[in-house]
């Protein structure tokens, strides 16, 4: 009867050690907004967002450009909070935005949004250009109410 419990508690120790090593590696596999794309950016230097907007037909876009220094904030800030997961692919939407973020008229970086849940940052002058298009799940912290509000 010995060996049968030190077997089992044998067999919980090890259960539980995997389950916290899994849930460490998982926190570990997402990354936010900023550390993804924002690094190589001075954002007091954002000058321009381009949002375009295709609807389910591309035929009809939509574009606008936004310079007013508060509404950038309020988009970087938007951004920021938004936690991403690596992924290998991206869900085509029907609802789709391209953004290009520019920095003293350069771009810096450009986002295609896919619906609510992918996301592909590509940066303008990388250092590494294998790292320069990167596609993300977004696991959370974006809605797409702001960016659909800049279009109302």
């Amino acid at each position: 009867m010995k060996i049968q419990k030190k077997y089992v508690l044998s067999f919980i120790i090890i259960f539980v050690v995997i389950v916290v090593a899994g849930a460490i590696f998982a926190s570990k596999s997402t990354i936010t907004f900023k550390d993804a794309a924002l690094g190589q950016v001075n954002l007091e230097e954002i000058d321009t967002i381009e949002i375009i907007k295709s609807d389910d037909n591309s035929t009809n876009e939509r574009k606008i450009t936004v310079s007013d220094p508060k509404e950038i904030h309020q988009i970087i800030n938007e951004f920021s909070r938004v936690q991403l997961k690596k992924s290998n692919s991206s869900t085509p939407s029907p609802d789709s935005y391209w953004i290009t973020i520019r920095s003293k008229q350069e771009r810096k970086l450009g986002l295609t949004i896919l619906g609510e849940k992918n996301i592909v940052i590509y940066k303008y002058n990388s250092a590494n250009p294998k790292n320069s298009i990167v596609s993300y799940e977004i696991i959370s912290g974006y809605n797409g109410k702001l960016i659909q509000n800049l279009f109302k």
